[in-house]
């Protein structure tokens, strides 16, 4: 990676593992998800050409809810330890910079849908990232730590002039667990398409499908359009020096079937499954940002 701008680069920035601990009684429950960064920004001044500074007025970590919340023996939990990172370059060595959040902290920056069955949650991390930027900015060293400021609000299907429809082609980044790249704690990317209406609501719900199966502990995985600095926009071909991508949503797992089937003359649950993913629509944080609730 070459420098600040390749699309490697800003997944550093965005993307980070996710771990959980709960204790009930003597047991502890871990788990380990995917999460990326969101960041609101200041509109652009009007009238203004050339390049600008944009006030970046709130970071969030977005992932699922079932990350966060855990539900055993039909009650949720707030896990007693939640950590996510961000990166650190040490002596040319990629390490994680652990953040560890108490259960009441969770709870005090923690917003939640309306709706529980909508799995998306987001942090409001913002205090935690200004302490690494006074961090950086104190420091006499060069600054080690890739900060989240890659994904913003401008990355939404609204405010891009990129075209999404079924067939599409998009990738998820997320850390599966047990497999992924340690020693760069770079992502996991698979590549897959919109699998259903885009902009429809599938089976109701605020979501749609991708072609694209994952494994475990990508819960909380971002999905983008595919990176690309040419496309086809207003009926003409244009070029950007950067990569371009829509920020589409927020995976949450297999999209699974049940049916019933008697196994030695007793009835049994299966489980089916077409490949596909369950992405919840980006829209949605804009959304639980302005209107999300605590966890109860």
């Amino acid at each position: 990676m070459k420098n600040d701008d390749v699309f490697e680069r800003q997944l550093f920035s965005i993307t980070t593992i996710i771990e959980t601990k709960l204790r009930i009684d003597n047991l502890v429950y871990s788990s380990q998800g995917s999460g990326f960064y969101y960041t609101e920004q200041s509109p652009a001044e009007e009238g203004k050409t050339g390049p600008q500074w944009y006030k970046l007025d709130k970071f969030w970590l977005v992932t699922n809810r079932h990350v966060v919340v855990s539900e055993i023996d039909g009650k949720e939990y707030l896990p007693d330890s939640f950590t996510f990172c961000f990166r650190e370059n040490i002596d040319g060595q990629i390490k994680w910079k652990p953040i560890t959040l108490s259960k009441n902290e969770l709870s005090n920056v923690l917003k939640l849908h309306k709706d529980k069955n909508v799995d998306v949650a987001i942090l409001d991390v913002s205090q935690f990232v200004n302490d690494v930027i006074k961090e950086c900015t104190q420091s006499e060293k060069k600054p080690s730590i890739y900060l989240p400021a890659s994904l913003s609000n401008k990355n939404l299907p609204e405010n891009q002039p990129l075209t999404i429809d079924v067939t599409s082609d998009i990738i998820v980044a997320s850390y599966p667990k047990g497999f992924y790249d340690k020693f760069n704690k770079f992502p996991i990317v698979k590549s897959g398409i919109v699998a259903s209406g885009w902009g429809l609501n599938f089976n109701g719900d605020p979501m749609f499908q991708i072609d694209a199966q994952l494994f475990p502990g990508s819960s909380g995985g971002l999905v983008i359009s595919k990176p690309t600095n040419i496309a086809f926009i207003d009926g003409s071909v244009k070029y950007s020096k950067y990569k371009q991508f829509v920020f589409l949503g927020i995976y949450s797992g297999e999209y699974l079937w049940r049916e019933k089937v008697k196994i030695d003359g007793k009835e049994t649950e299966v489980k089916h499954s077409y490949g596909l993913g369950n992405v919840w629509y980006s829209h949605l944080v804009p959304q639980i940002i302005s209107e999300g609730i605590k966890f109860k």
